[in-house]
């Protein structure tokens, strides 16, 4: 079933449909290609989508699966979605490996801003942006190990 607008899983989970690009900077490297009907050509990937949920009195948590689309884009169509604009934690792929250190500065500037409680980027983030998110928001950040466990409770 493919889902192209934001809907509700369960009572304050939601899946954020097509995800708006907002931002000047994040732009899908053209080096992503995809075969449709006989012809390769750039890979935007229109469908990317993520899941967040409110958490009581905590705010939104977001995750992202790779984010091609940009995080801050992702966060903002969560928001916008939501109507709320308090983030608790930002997980996932942040799809800044091998990324231009202007972009990853830009990242980094824009989900400070946001102020949220938690950053814990994983996979797809590359080692120079995880290192941006620990310098920048060490309170916030959260290294990422192969099996933990995260509990979100209001």
């Amino acid at each position: 079933m493919e889902i192209n607008t934001p809907t509700e899983i369960f009572p304050g989970a939601y899946f954020t449909g097509n995800i708006e690009r907002v931002t000047s900077y994040e732009k899908v490297s053209k080096s992503y290609q995809i075969k449709r009907g006989e012809k390769i050509e750039h890979d935007t990937f229109p469908g990317e989508q993520a899941v967040f949920f409110n958490v009581k009195g905590e705010g939104l948590v977001v995750l992202s699966g790779c984010s091609h689309v940009g995080i801050v884009n992702t966060v903002r169509q969560a928001q916008k979605v939501s109507g709320t604009d308090k983030i608790h934690a930002i997980m996932g792929g942040l799809h800044l490996i091998n990324a231009d250190p202007v972009i990853i500065e830009k990242t980094v500037s824009d989900i400070k801003a946001m102020k949220p409680d938690y950053v814990v980027p994983t996979h797809c983030t590359g080692f120079e942006a995880i290192f941006a998110f620990s310098k920048e928001m060490p309170k916030e950040f959260i290294l990422n190990t192969a099996g933990t466990k995260y509990t979100f409770a209001a």
